[in-house]
């Protein structure tokens, strides 16, 4: 039997050689790739930590991680994975600047094959330390000789007793006069603002705006709009 000559026994066996090299490497695997935080308070910092894994077959590299803005921050627990290892990448979100429902983006690039970008997204819902309802008030018909009703609820989410000071009107069509029946609010607490409004006599365009003043640090001032039409 013919023996191959040596020389292309080392050319055959780099060509395998090289093929198994290029047929190597990661493999991203997320095993839950949002999160949900629920409802918070405005000012409360969340945190989740998610967990990656390297499912390939050649190390997997955590090549940068980006932020959908400055508020949310991420972190790695290592920069590179191993095969069959798992990876965590921490997450906090700061809420102070948002109300209502928020989703926010952390997009991870590596050197993954099949899925080198990967987005997590963490949402929920951010309370205002002081959540004013409704934020913006409307009367329907408003006449010059018969007084409207309406009521505004002030909702204290912070962790510190809050007074409601003042209310004070800026209107040139509607006359509004403002009574705070509790100004001073416990955390988890709401007091009520009622209104009684008239529309000043020829006024073609009904608006107006409450703002509402208070002993908060960060929400010294409330303003709520106030719109109403005239009898046809």
């Amino acid at each position: 039997m013919r023996r191959l000559p040596f020389a292309y026994f080392l050319l055959l066996l780099a060509t395998l050689s090289r093929a198994a090299t290029a047929s190597a490497a990661p493999e991203l695997l997320v095993e839950r790739g949002s999160f949900n935080f629920g409802t918070v308070a405005q000012g409360k910092k969340v945190q989740h930590t998610f967990t990656i894994r390297n499912n390939g077959d050649a190390p997997l590299q955590i090549k940068k991680l980006d932020a959908s803005c400055g508020c949310t921050a991420a972190k790695p627990s290592a920069s590179v994975v191993s095969p069959g290892k798992s990876a965590e990448i921490e997450v906090s979100f700061d809420s102070s600047s948002f109300s209502g429902k928020v989703a926010k983006t952390v997009t991870l690039t590596s050197n993954a094959g099949k899925t080198p970008i990967y987005t997590f997204t963490i949402e929920g819902t951010v309370l205002d330390q002081l959540q004013v309802t409704p934020r913006q008030v409307s009367l329907g018909v408003v006449s010059s000789s018969t007084p409207t009703q309406a009521k505004i609820s002030v909702a204290n989410h912070s962790n510190a007793t809050v007074k409601l000071l003042n209310v004070s009107v800026t209107s040139t069509s509607l006359q509004i006069k403002p009574t705070i029946k509790k100004g001073e609010l416990k955390p988890g607490e709401t007091g009520t603002i009622e209104i009684s409004v008239l529309a000043k006599p020829e006024a073609k365009i009904l608006s107006g705006y409450l703002h509402i003043t208070t002993s908060h640090p960060q929400k010294k001032e409330i303003t709520v709009p106030v719109y109403a039409s005239i009898p046809k």
